[in-house]
């Protein structure tokens, strides 16, 4: 899960960055991300899986893109609705004391989409956690992939009517999504509101 959303954050921001800043381009390019994101992933899962076959990539790794194909979006929006939030005078002001490339990445856009990076973030775990639960076991001709996970437990005690298991994997998935909400969504809020809010 933390993998498919690194991969996510490493292609959404910049990504996200040149649509929402760019009018134009945001105008052009929203649909088509919209329609994209509108695909359910699963139904892109056999595609892959025979790509990740191919290639002979291990479905421990491919769960991995398997996730990333449902959360990614998450994170792209929420950049974008960041960057086209960003107050021109600042803009303007970055122009004229000539900060650019990484300098204005770092000391401009980072921290103006920031609070709404973290909202991707916790969307796109909440997605993430969902899709581990069919993309760490799949059945593909004939044959069950399996990756070590808690999702693939859900699906195999669920499918084998083992309800006390299936009882205790969705009691230890909740409780760690309620300690990771506790105490790391919920302090990245807190830095987003107070160190990374434009509008004090």
């Amino acid at each position: 899960m933390t993998a498919a959303i690194t991969l996510g954050t490493l292609w959404a921001v910049p990504v996200g960055l040149r649509i929402g800043l760019s009018p134009k381009l945001s105008k052009i390019m929203q649909p088509i991300v919209q329609v994209a994101a509108s695909v359910p992933a699963p139904m892109l899962f056999p595609a892959v899986i025979l790509l990740l076959t191919m290639l002979r990539v291990s479905i421990g790794f491919g769960s991995v893109v398997l996730m990333l194909l449902g959360t990614q979006w998450y994170i792209l929006f929420n950049v974008i609705a960041g960057a086209q939030a960003i107050p021109s005078d600042l803009k303007e002001a970055a122009a004229s004391y000539r900060v650019t490339g990484r300098q204005r990445f770092w000391s401009l856009y980072l921290p103006a989409i920031f609070p709404y990076l973290v909202t991707g973030w916790v969307t796109a775990t909440g997605g993430a956690w969902n899709a581990s639960i069919v993309a760490e076991i799949v059945t593909f001709r004939g044959q069950t992939l399996r990756a070590q996970g808690i999702g693939s437990i859900i699906s195999e005690t669920a499918f084998g009517a083992k309800f006390a298991e299936l009882a205790a994997a969705i009691l230890i998935m909740s409780l760690t999504v309620v300690l990771i909400n506790r105490f790391v969504w919920r302090r990245l809020y807190a830095v987003a509101s107070t160190q990374y809010n434009l509008s004090k």
